[in-house]
């Protein structure tokens, strides 16, 4: 090598400048490294919170599955069974087939505790 070319790859003090140029690679590399960690949408922290909420996500889904499945066995059976459907009709409307007579009994005990 030539010593003018020698001169201008290193710096004052006769360390070569491809030192420098390290630093600078590894200062970034860094930053680079702080920023995908901590301070991006996909950081440590951020995962930890989407975990959980895939979690809570799951759960739910799996609780309306069941739910659909409740009320797709109850049409089929209301569909199918003509004695249950009279059975949920005459339980929960209070309805009575023609002819019948429906007694309501009150509990006045009951009542006055509840006023005391």
């Amino acid at each position: 090598m030539t010593p003018r070319l020698e001169k201008t790859h290193r710096r004052a003090d006769g360390r070569p400048w491809i030192r420098r140029r390290w630093w600078l690679l590894a200062i970034i590399a860094a930053g680079l490294l702080a920023y995908l960690l901590l301070g991006s949408q996909a950081s440590i922290f951020r995962l930890g919170e989407l975990e959980e909420e895939k979690q809570r996500l799951h759960r739910r889904y799996n609780e309306a599955l069941e739910t659909a499945e409740y009320y797709r066995d109850l049409m089929d059976r209301l569909g199918a069974d003509d004695a249950f459907l009279e059975k949920l009709v005459r339980e929960r409307l209070g309805l009575a087939a023609e002819g019948e007579r429906v007694y309501v009994i009150i509990d006045k005990t009951g009542e006055d505790e509840g006023e005391k």
